[in-house]
């Protein structure tokens, strides 16, 4: 018999709207359903909701400050004092067995009250925001200090790879001797909606009819390497190769800057489609014949490899240390190019061009891959058997039960 447990989640991060289509938007929410599928309880508390009717669990708003004058350090502290108000009395009419937090800078109420309460909490740390958003804060070196005090005073901590989390270590000097444990437990991924079963887009939708589509879809910010794509385009078209690049995924107004550019340089070979709703990304990437992740940053778990590989999509993807832990080594759930050389990642797409059958095993082995380590389900396990070393013995009936684990087939 499983137990049903009680889990507040905390995402105090102002840039992730937990409706939005950011990968880490996606990654609150289906960490959400996953818990829920497993017969938990789960309230959300964050700033940033958006449309209540995408999420189908139950959210405590809490509202962010909105004055830009403040800058994002002042925005992030002034929400630092509303949850240190707010969280007790949220706790008080929830009654969590656990507390769940996503970090986010200068966020140290959830840690003191869940200390002075005596609640197991799990802190995950997604990334080194501190270093990531530095450029926009106005005391950086302050945010990076308040940053490793709080991961000094966690007793579990979950990050999204081991790059990150020896990171961590090193940053902070945390004593990993009084610690339940830091544990290493990517993004995922829910192989029912990521299927090779999803049907594709007409080809002619995405503008490639007579060509082998090569995709990318997610965030375009300058750690997604977004430059290799023109480069791969002009490379594409010099060559005269079969072979159209579909760009799927960012801000309307970059989007339109990144199409004129293309239209500029006389691109024909690359195609920036815009942002899509996230219900339609298994679709969108069902129709891709490659997939290609230009590149991201050293330390991330990059969401829409997991997509991808669920999808039984061979990846060609930059050699970066998160990338390659996640998907087994070369050749093993995709191919590997150098970092930023253009002519290496296409040299690596005509050789999967020209090899369809080894193209059609490596995206088999990525989907293995995926099923065997990086479900939600798998994640719920890895964090379920954090809390039990935190001494939550409930726990034990709570991991490995799930109806959706038990039928999930490649």
């Amino acid at each position: 018999m499983r137990a049903s447990v009680k889990i507040l989640y905390i995402c105090c991060d102002l840039g992730v709207e937990i409706s939005g289509r950011k990968g880490a938007s996606t990654h609150v929410r289906e960490a959400c359903h996953a818990l829920q599928r497993y017969g938990h309880e789960v309230l959300l508390v964050s700033p940033v909701v958006g449309d209540r009717s995408k999420l189908g669990f139950p959210v405590v708003e809490v509202t962010p400050p909105r004055a830009r004058w403040l800058g994002a350090d002042l925005r992030y502290v002034v929400l630092n004092y509303k949850m240190q108000r707010l969280l007790p009395k949220i706790i008080q009419d929830f009654a969590p067995d656990v507390v769940y937090e996503r970090y986010s800078l200068y966020q140290t109420a959830g840690q003191a009250i869940c200390r002075k309460l005596g609640i197991p909490r799990i802190l995950e740390v997604n990334t080194l925001l501190a270093r990531e958003l530095g450029h926009r804060l106005r005391f950086p070196r302050l945010a990076r200090l308040i940053e490793s005090r709080v991961w000094r005073g966690e007793s579990a901590i979950i990050c999204v790879s081991s790059v990150l989390r020896d990171m961590i270590v090193k940053q902070s000097g945390l004593d990993m001797g009084r610690m339940a444990g830091i544990v290493v437990s990517p993004v995922g991924v829910d192989p029912d909606v990521f299927a090779p079963s999803v049907s594709p887009l007409p080809r002619s939708k995405v503008g490639c009819e007579r060509h082998v589509i090569v995709g990318y879809v997610g965030t375009l910010t300058t750690w997604h390497g977004v430059e290799l794509f023109f480069k791969v385009g002009r490379l594409l078209q010099d060559e005269n190769l079969p072979i159209c690049l579909v760009v799927v995924g960012g801000e309307p107004e970059r989007v339109e800057r990144l199409r004129q550019r293309a239209a500029t340089e006389c691109l024909e070979h690359l195609h920036f489609a815009g942002s899509v709703p996230h219900e339609e990304v298994p679709h969108w990437l069902a129709t891709m014949d490659i997939c290609l992740i230009a590149d991201t940053q050293d330390w991330s778990s990059p969401t829409k490899y997991f997509e991808m590989a669920a999808m039984g999509k061979p990846v060609v993807a930059a050699r970066v240390a998160a990338i390659e832990e996640v998907m087994g080594g070369d050749g093993v759930g995709g191919v590997l190019f150098e970092r930023g050389n253009a002519q290496d990642a296409v040299s690596k797409l005509r050789l999967l061009v020209e090899h369809p059958e080894q193209a059609k095993m490596l995206g088999q082995q990525a989907r293995e891959r995926v099923l065997e380590n990086y479900s939600w389900e798998r994640n719920i396990e890895r964090m379920m058997a954090l809390y039990r070393k935190l001494g939550v013995f409930k726990a034990e009936l709570w991991a490995g039960n799930s109806e959706a684990s038990s039928r999930r087939t490649c």
